[in-house]
């Protein structure tokens, strides 16, 4: 199985934060998942927050392989979210996983 996932925790400064989670809620996981390679795509928005009241944000990419995520984490899209990112610094911060799907059941 070359299934590769992508998994972003983010959290984010509650009083702060709010314009960068309608950034993320409103087209950032869309224009990520319209990246060639992408399976799926989905935003969960955590039910715990960080120790320090932060809220967090899970965002799950399934690509079809390590290769496509690669090719991703090279492309223009990718790096058209640099200058957002520097705009928000400060106001969220993010854990990257990547890892082989291994074994899958269900839908």
């Amino acid at each position: 199985m070359d299934e590769t996932l992508y998994a972003v925790k983010v959290w984010v400064d509650p009083e702060r934060g709010q314009a960068y989670i309608n950034w993320l809620k409103g087209g950032h996981v869309a224009e990520v998942a319209s990246a060639p390679g992408v399976i799926w795509a989905r935003l969960i928005e955590l039910e715990d927050c960080a120790p320090d009241g932060w809220l967090g944000f899970l965002a799950l990419y399934a690509f079809e392989s390590r290769q496509a995520l690669e090719a991703y984490q090279t492309s223009d899209l990718f790096r058209s979210f640099a200058p957002i990112y520097k705009e928000f610094d400060g106001v969220f911060r993010a854990e990257r996983a990547v890892g082989e799907v291994v074994e899958y059941h269900g839908r």
